[in-house]
């Protein structure tokens, strides 16, 4: 009888004991986007704009074509107490190659949210390549930053225009712009176009970072393995889009969960957070925005209902009737002048 009493007393207490700990994590996590959300700030202004999500640059070790650039946190280093590493980082070639793997094998626990438990410590080893001629590690990130409403980036392949990306730049309405492009010769490039100016919704309404689920990923093929590198500016690296549901994963039948780059899952925030994921905003705020909140409505082919996607990767709104952004894609976007009330969300 007695055991019977406390095996009936630990499970009542186990999922209280869950809930607490799971409750602990979620703060530490905001702690984490806090702590990003200054960093953002102290960027500003010292650089006068934010950093962008993703630079393009040509390869190291002599060949001629672009290569991804590194990452929004790159350019944070400074700013949250990382100043041996922003010091070490090596602008003037792409972040993966040799002389950038100190930088890129470094394990940042402010990137880590504590409920993606396998993010934590994770590291990746790449064997030597046409990129660099030693092995190259690199560890992971929980977080993302936010380049707005719209899905799509640029490719930054040989024969880029600069209108092409301009035209892309001005697309994309997040805080963190989703592409750059940054030759060798121009090494400031990490400096993106939006300043505070430029949220014009407000920065108390405007999202800066999101939460990318990490360990949702799948290690058999090792998509776990191929995304969400922290010094990569790769968008589906370490920005993300407003464009598809928070936790797409649990509301979309066949969401991709491999390595596909058009992936929505890829693309989308995403934490283990029951209910929702921890947001930073523009303002240094850190919310926690539920799976619940407005919503566009994505048809079968995966575009909102009344705009449409051109070849380019343009987006346009095609019929003003059937086109209703929700209040997500709302504090996605910095200027798009919604009133939003702070009971929406």
């Amino acid at each position: 009888m007695v055991i019977a009493i406390i095996a009936v007393l630990i499970a009542l207490l186990l999922p209280a004991v869950q809930s607490a700990r799971e409750a602990a994590r979620r703060i530490q996590c905001t702690n984490n986007l806090k702590q990003l959300g200054l960093a953002l700030a102290n960027y500003e202004s010292g650089n006068a704009a934010y950093p962008f999500a993703s630079i393009y640059q040509f390869r190291a070790m002599g060949f001629p074509s672009t290569d991804q650039g590194t990452s929004c946190f790159t350019a944070l280093l400074m700013y949250f107490e990382q100043a041996p590493l922003a010091n070490s980082y090596n602008y003037s070639v792409n972040y993966r190659c040799d002389p950038n793997a100190t930088v890129s094998g470094a394990g940042l626990s402010a990137l880590w949210c504590p409920s993606d438990a396998e993010v934590v410590g994770a590291v990746y080893v790449e064997g030597p390549s046409s990129r660099h001629n030693l092995p190259w590690p690199v560890y992971f990130t929980s977080y993302a930053g936010s380049y707005g409403q719209w899905a799509g980036r640029i490719n930054g392949s040989p024969g880029t225009t600069v209108a092409t990306v301009v035209a892309n730049l001005q697309q994309h309405n997040g805080a963190i712009i989703a592409s750059g492009y940054h030759p060798v010769t121009n090494p400031g490039a990490s400096r993106g176009s939006v300043t505070i100016a430029s949220v014009t919704d407000g920065t108390s309404n405007s999202i800066a970072f999101g939460e990318h689920a990490h360990s949702l990923l799948n290690k058999t093929d090792g998509s776990f393995y191929s995304w969400n590198w922290w010094v990569s500016g790769n968008y589906g690296d370490t920005a993300f889009t407003e464009f598809y549901p928070i936790n797409i994963q649990k509301k979309a039948k066949n969401y991709p969960k491999g390595a596909t780059e058009a992936g929505g899952f890829i693309s989308a925030a995403s934490s283990f957070h029951p209910g929702g994921a921890n947001f930073a905003f523009c303002d240094g705020s850190v919310r926690f925005l539920k799976d619940s909140i407005s919503t566009w409505t994505l048809d079968d082919n995966g575009s909102p209902l009344g705009a449409t996607q051109q070849a380019s990767g343009l987006w346009s709104v095609t019929d003003t009737t059937l086109y209703r952004p929700g209040v997500y894609q709302a504090l996605g976007s910095i200027n798009g002048g919604e009133v939003i009330s702070a009971d929406a969300y």
